[in-house]
């Protein structure tokens, strides 16, 4: 009888160890920002710009004024790879003629420069601009930060853009006039751009032709 009760004792601790160990395990879902050590942030940049980054089409945005006054940011296309420091080289290239004769224009500096944009995390890219960025005043300066974000964002994986400048942390506007030295996403810029899908022509209807 004292056998059983000590098999049986033995059979409970088994059991509370088992489900110890089982509920350690990470069944749940995993956060999906993976910082990057520093020393594997330059091997990331240097796989994501060499000759096999992969070439599509993409997105930078530029600003227009509506005929309202006010300034919104739409989406153009550019034939892009996906590397960071790239693609923001391309937008501080900014508009074609083409697209500056439809009335389209950056509101970053065209003296800008970026000395790097890279990878510090899985979903956050940091990128290091000149100080030319500061001659954006006022609307300019929130117009420029989100041009930069938006543009970053629209990469698959980046939700996060930190911006420095000369490699300080700076204070920069969001959307709604605050300021904040984080990382910023473009659920910060609500309103700031339009959709960059053509407009659907009018329907007409063949009977009345109306």
């Amino acid at each position: 009888m004292i056998a059983r009760k000590i098999n049986a004792g033995k059979a409970i601790v088994a059991l509370s160890f088992f489900a110890l160990v089982a509920s350690g395990c990470s069944f749940g879902p995993e956060s999906t920002s993976q910082i990057i050590p520093e020393s594997q942030q330059q091997q990331l940049d240097d796989s994501t710009s060499s000759d096999e980054a992969e070439i599509g089409f993409g997105r930078v945005y530029l600003q227009r004024t509506e005929s309202t006054g006010a300034s919104i940011l739409t989406g153009v296309q550019r034939d892009i790879s996906s590397d960071p420091f790239d693609v923001v080289q391309v937008l501080l290239n900014g508009p074609t003629k083409t697209e500056q004769e439809a009335g389209l224009r950056s509101a970053i500096p065209a003296s800008t420069e970026v000395l790097s944009a890279r990878y510090v995390a899985s979903d956050l890219v940091k990128v290091d601009l000149t100080a030319e960025i500061f001659k954006a005043t006022g609307d300019d300066l929130v117009s420029s930060v989100a041009q930069i974000v938006l543009t970053l964002c629209d990469i698959a994986g980046i939700e996060r853009v930190l911006i420095v400048v000369n490699g300080q942390v700076n204070e920069w506007p969001k959307g709604d006039g605050s300021l904040t030295s984080q990382a910023l996403t473009a659920y910060d810029f609500p309103g700031r751009a339009i959709s960059s899908q053509p407009f659907y022509p009018a329907i007409v209807d063949p009977l009345t032709n109306k």
